[in-house]
């Protein structure tokens, strides 16, 4: 069995040093001018094919993707050539679930206003609301909207979560149908999307979505930038009908410098950053080689799709 290694950057030498000592013969892509791509039974990362086209691996057998979401791929087409495919599920979870609940605090805290003060040198007090008792709506349950729901919870939050058919999961308080989000929208004070795209997600927040909302409510985007309205959602920030916008993905990236969420006063932008973390190559790595040996046992894969 033959292992390509497709990685965008490239391994450190500890981690080749790994796949050797698990017995697995592995080529590196960024080690190569140019491959055979009929030799490969196995791909990690992503199949390079700006490189060579994918009916050119003829004996690919299994994918492990690098990456949680997959919605730029053409998976069901893998999956009906009778693929296995595996994801990085959880993988990026703690990091998501931290830069989200940093940023639910200082909207929460008033930071964005303070900061504004601090260099304008002015002083003026505030009225600051308490998290406690709060109301944190969850656009899905998955390990994301979970790391972060957990996350909160110390702060006494009603953590409600929404899913397709409304299974419990912990460690949400409540949960729902997702069929049923306006009805959780109208008393939400924040709202955390951590949906993948669809074609059912696409714009699930838009113009009657924020209507809806309660008033002055928080959003926080840190799933997929096209479930998202953009134009819907400036006009629900001009309104004061959401008070602060943490954004972390968007419709298009990356975002135009043009665009007017930059300079708005009521939006922090990262740029498809929240994911990172000193500990997600490790916990991939990791993965990877667990399902090797898994695939080479005939074992179910972990996060298999």
């Amino acid at each position: 069995m033959k292992i390509l290694i497709s990685e965008l950057s490239p391994l450190p030498l500890d981690v080749k040093e790994r796949f050797s000592n698990a017995g697995i013969e592995v080529d590196y892509l960024d080690d190569m001018e140019s491959f055979d791509p009929s030799l490969y039974d196995v791909i990690y990362g992503r199949i390079p094919i700006a490189l060579h086209p994918y009916n050119a691996f003829t004996n690919l057998k299994f994918i492990q993707l690098s990456l949680a979401g997959y919605d730029s791929m053409p998976i069901q087409k893998w999956l009906s050539d009778g693929k296995l495919i595996s994801n990085a599920k959880g993988v990026f979870s703690a990091p998501i679930a931290e830069m989200t609940v940093m940023h639910i605090l200082m909207a929460i805290k008033l930071q964005p206003e303070f900061a504004a003060q601090q260099k304008a040198h002015v002083w003026k007090r505030h009225e600051v609301r308490e998290m406690g008792f709060l109301k944190i709506l969850f656009l899905g349950t998955g390990s994301i909207a979970a790391e972060t729901a957990l996350r909160l919870k110390p702060f006494g939050l009603l953590l409600i979560g929404l899913n397709t058919n409304g299974r419990e999961v912990e460690p949400f308080n409540v949960t729902g149908k997702m069929s049923e989000v306006h009805e959780y929208l109208r008393s939400a004070d924040i709202v955390i999307n951590t949906l993948p795209y669809s074609p059912e997600t696409h714009h699930l927040m838009n113009e009657a979505f924020f209507e809806t909302l309660k008033s002055g409510a928080i959003i926080a985007n840190v799933g997929r930038g096209k479930t998202v309205d953009e134009v819907a959602l400036l006009k629900a920030l001009r309104s004061d009908q959401i008070s602060f916008a943490y954004l972390d993905v968007f419709e298009s990236e990356p975002l135009d410098a043009n665009s007017p969420l930059w300079d708005h006063p009521k939006v922090m932008i990262t740029p498809h950053n929240s994911n990172s973390g000193q500990l997600t190559k490790e916990r991939n790595y990791t993965n990877f080689i667990n399902n090797i040996q898994h695939y080479l046992a005939g074992e179910p894969l972990e996060n298999q799709l």
